[in-house]
């Protein structure tokens, strides 16, 4: 009976811990885990020009690069401390150059008298041949 109540008690007590985990990591953080943080891109120009929607942000870039809004995923949450924003994922793959297998910007964008202007920009590469071939990063692709 002893090692049962010892088994129980262990029980319990993790039980506990992982429920007060939860409720830690919960309350530290309203962040999507499917929005990478704004550091893991190389911030790049923001230009100044205002927007209707959030999305004509997201196409000017595309054609910086000779895509089309067709051409890439959108992905778009709010911004986590700042009601007045949102922040885009754009992601595009199957790119003409061998180098490069996507490319992907996070964009924060705000709303202000009426228009949308990109307030953050940052771009970042999946690179397809190299030490990190496969893998996100800011560098830019061999």
């Amino acid at each position: 009976m002893k090692f049962f109540a010892k088994s129980i008690t262990k029980v319990a007590g993790s039980v506990l811990l992982l429920c007060a985990g939860a409720a830690v990591a919960s309350a530290q953080g309203d962040e999507d885990p499917a929005v990478p943080p704004a550091d893991a891109f190389t911030p790049i120009e923001r230009y100044g020009i205002t927007y209707d929607k959030p999305r004509d942000i997201a196409e000017f870039y595309l054609q910086r690069f000779g895509l089309h809004r067709n051409d890439a995923d959108t992905y778009e949450v709010k911004h986590p401390t700042d009601r007045s924003m949102r922040i885009m994922i754009v992601t595009a793959d199957g790119l003409a150059d061998d180098s490069v297998q996507a490319v992907q910007w996070r964009l924060g964008v705000k709303f202000s008298e009426g228009q949308w202007q990109a307030v953050e920009a940052g771009m970042r590469r999946k690179c397809a041949r190299g030490e990190n071939a496969g893998q996100w990063t800011k560098e830019v692709c061999p």
